[in-house]
């Protein structure tokens, strides 16, 4: 190997660690402002890290989350996608039931429900899922599905299930 070959491998590697530490560091920057409730600084230091890294699934997650807090939901559906496309087996449920959440908030409703069937899919236990479903379900016109969402989510140990049985339970 030539020496201009190492001497280019040395200084793209150095680059890269750079960069992943700049990542780093602009992460915890924007999960200190995150916890905070400052959404707006953190939403900058998630992007000053996603320019430093771009596959750091996390960043992205934090990023919409911050967004969705912000009621940016067009921004926060966008990052939450990017999320589950950098790492798909990898993503945990939230990533999914918060994408769901705001394509609901789009009235993305094919798509959210989509999202959060899977969500139970992989987790039958989870009441706010079975709430969510149901009112998209609701939402769609179908109420004996709704129903069945509704009626888990309220024996589950969700209360606020019962607001919407009478909607859809008749």
């Amino acid at each position: 190997m030539s020496t201009y070959r190492v001497s280019l491998l040395i200084g793209l590697t150095l680059h890269l660690v750079v960069n992943a530490q700049e990542a780093s560091e602009w992460f915890g920057k924007g999960l200190n402002a995150f916890n905070n409730g400052n959404y707006g600084e953190a939403v900058v230091s998630f992007t000053r890290a996603i320019e430093q890294d771009s596959s750091a699934s996390p960043v992205w997650f934090n990023r919409g989350t911050a967004y969705m807090r912000m009621r940016m939901f067009e921004k926060s559906y966008f990052d939450l996608t990017r999320c589950l496309q950098l790492r798909p087996s990898q993503v945990t449920m939230s990533a999914r039931m918060q994408r769901a959440v705001v394509g609901a908030e789009l009235g993305l409703r094919q798509d959210a429900l989509r999202d959060v069937t899977v969500v139970i899919e992989q987790d039958s236990t989870f009441p706010k899922a079975r709430l969510l479903r149901g009112r998209l379900r609701l939402g769609m016109g179908d109420t004996t599905d709704a129903c069945r969402d509704f009626t888990s989510a309220l024996r589950l140990g969700d209360s606020s299930a019962v607001k919407y049985l009478r909607a859809a339970c008749r």
